[in-house]
């Protein structure tokens, strides 16, 4: 198969899992059916000046739309989540929990992105009280968990399979969320998502996340990856220092993922869009 037909199966593929008609598409590209058709079979390629359009509305990044080796990439943690048991437990983070109790019980029709959802925790919490949930996770096993889960109780979690590096949100979000998932970002490329993330929030909306810091006296866990990547002290309060901040705390926390006892020092931020 050539690579102009890869790229036009998996437009076709991406497109249909969106619900989108070929006709759709092209109206919210501007340009015709004819035009995606021709990309669907092989006979064409969008124009370059489309690509960030098209990864916006099929919610990818334009590496993956072209190569598709993001999405088809193992990731690490593909066998622990293919297991009936929660690799992260089933609790929701204190985070999360606090984010809610934060937002006054005003949950209703409101949308929040889940950044790295994993097995979707975080996710399912939201939903149950109350908002809607796109939750964003490049493992496949993880994203089946968050789709069975949400299902089996009529939960509102959409499951978006993507990854987050370079992943543009094409609506705009109440609160964009993450749960120590950001240090997969690569330093040099965090300034450009913080920015989108604070571009896709709504006047008055949230962001919250907790990231993993650096520290001398912490030993690197034992299911530390190669392309992660530590933030340093103070970076969350630098990218946003011209929101109004509600909560910026370091602390340091246990944990016994990969079953082994071990601690990460944390530093978590709630702010709000002015």
């Amino acid at each position: 198969m050539s690579e102009t037909s890869d790229i036009g199966c998996r437009i076709g593929a991406l497109r249909r899992e969106k619900g989108y008609t070929q006709e759709r598409l092209a109206q919210i590209l501007g340009i015709t059916g004819q035009a995606i058709s021709k990309w669907e079979t092989g006979h064409g390629l969008p124009d370059i000046e489309l690509l960030p359009a098209l990864a916006r509305t099929l919610e990818i990044s334009i590496d993956v739309l072209l190569t598709g080796n993001k999405l088809t990439a193992a990731n690490p943690y593909d066998s622990e989540y293919e297991k009936d048991e929660y690799y992260w437990g089933e609790q929701p983070s204190s985070l999360a929990e606090y984010l809610v109790s934060l937002d006054k019980g005003v949950a209703r029709a409101k949308c929040l992105l889940d950044i790295g959802s994993g097995e979707g925790r975080d996710a399912i919490f939201f939903a149950r009280s109350g908002y809607r949930v796109d939750a964003l996770e490049i493992s496949l096993p993880g994203i089946q968990k968050i789709r069975q889960h949400s299902e089996a109780n009529a939960l509102k979690v959409k499951p978006v399979h993507a990854n987050m590096i370079g992943y543009q949100p094409s609506t705009d979000y109440d609160i964009i969320y993450s749960m120590g998932s950001l240090q997969f970002l690569p330093p040099r490329e965090r300034a450009d998502h913080f920015a989108s993330y604070k571009r896709h929030t709504v006047n008055g909306g949230l962001n919250a996340h907790m990231v993993f810091v650096e520290k001398p006296f912490i030993e690197v866990a034992p299911d530390w990856q190669d392309h992660e990547y530590f933030y340093r002290s103070g970076d969350l309060a630098g990218y946003y220092h011209d929101w109004e901040i509600l909560l910026c705390s370091e602390t340091i926390i246990d944990c016994s993922s990969a079953n082994i006892p071990h601690q990460h020092a944390v530093s978590s931020i709630i702010a709000r869009k002015t």
